[in-house]
């Protein structure tokens, strides 16, 4: 196991839905390290109703012990969300995340994750309501808004009065969903008027972009990172130990050479494919599952598209192991 170093920037694993559950955050910090804790992709808790035992498990701490785990809920109804905090709390957690960045327009358009950013009132009441009743820490995760970019501005000045461990803000609108580039220009308004230790989430790919942003944001708590770490999973521990001092022309020159990255990687993949045949029921959802982790995955190797679309068609376990093989040994 790669050993998460106590010095140099604090880094965080995104929440991505279907990507990083459980089996992958214990495989990723078993491989390769980096990460001082993870937020979970959110629980959706349903009034009147418990958490279901599968979304326990997801982040019971024993099952997490490889790297620690934020819950996180998505909900717009104030009891349905003091309901959840005090399950969570029941199983051991003293810190939640609340969600107010999902961009899905399933999510959006109901008035949960980003749908409430441009109602910074509501989301006054709900935090009002919340906190009075709350028995573990509270904190946030927002958009620069769902449609209007400056929309962040009045929901800071919310979060401002009240007491929340820190915010973390994806620097892209909703309606931009993941694409476009982030907005970092935006980002350091809303760190200057921001009162929480704030994280910064938002096209952290390589080193020489990551140096450039703690200069932009050096008032920076933290920094979330989700789709450079899954196509670069040795990205947050060379992060890490680059610390402040990353040269510019230093690209990916800390990469590990061929030996060392093609047999991490491919212990990373066994760890995925083992831990999911454990959780998944059937060949059809373990097959579905990694082919989502291959599009991530993919990026590792000399051609991306042609690794993922081979292991992403592969119907049986037996031709899926065939593929695998024969991708690792391109890397070789």
């Amino acid at each position: 196991m790669h050993r998460d170093l106590k010095t140099g920037p604090t880094l965080i694993l995104a929440p991505i839905r279907g990507i990083t559950d459980v089996v992958y955050r214990e495989a990723f910090a078993r491989c390769f390290g980096g990460f001082d804790r993870a937020v979970a992709p959110y629980l959706q808790p349903r009034r009147g109703h418990a958490l279901r035992p599968v979304e326990l498990r997801q982040v019971d701490p024993e099952l997490n012990r490889g790297m620690k785990t934020i819950p996180q809920l998505l909900t717009n109804d104030p009891q349905t969300f003091v309901d959840a905090l005090f399950e969570l709390s029941d199983a051991g957690h003293m810190e939640v995340n609340w969600n107010l960045g999902c961009p899905s327009p399933n999510v959006a358009g109901r008035g949960r994750g980003a749908g409430l950013l441009p109602h910074p009132q509501r989301i006054d009441e709900i935090l009002t309501y919340v906190l009075a009743k709350t028995p573990v820490k509270l904190s946030v995760k927002i958009r620069l808004g769902y449609k209007e970019p400056d929309e962040h501005l009045a929901v800071i000045d919310v979060l401002n009065r009240h007491s929340l461990t820190e915010v973390t803000l994806h620097a892209r609108t909703g309606e931009q969903m993941y694409g476009g580039v982030a907005d970092v220009a935006r980002a350091e308004e809303a760190l200057a008027c921001c009162r929480h230790p704030f994280v910064y989430n938002g096209d952290i790919t390589d080193p020489h972009d990551f140096s450039e942003l703690q200069q932009r944001l050096a008032g920076a708590a933290g920094w979330m990172i989700g789709r450079g770490a899954l196509m670069s999973p040795f990205l947050p521990l060379i992060l890490k130990e680059a610390g402040d001092v990353v040269e510019a022309d230093a690209g990916w020159s800390a990469l590990p050479v061929p030996a060392v990255r093609g047999p991490r990687l491919r212990q990373f993949h066994d760890l995925l494919f083992d831990g999911y045949g454990q959780w998944l029921s059937g060949p059809g959802h373990l097959l579905d599952r990694m082919a989502a982790q291959w599009s991530y995955l993919a990026h590792s190797f000399a051609d991306p598209k042609q690794v993922a679309t081979r292991l992403g068609r592969c119907r049986d376990v037996s031709t899926y192991r065939t593929a695998v093989d024969w991708a690792f040994d391109q890397m070789l």
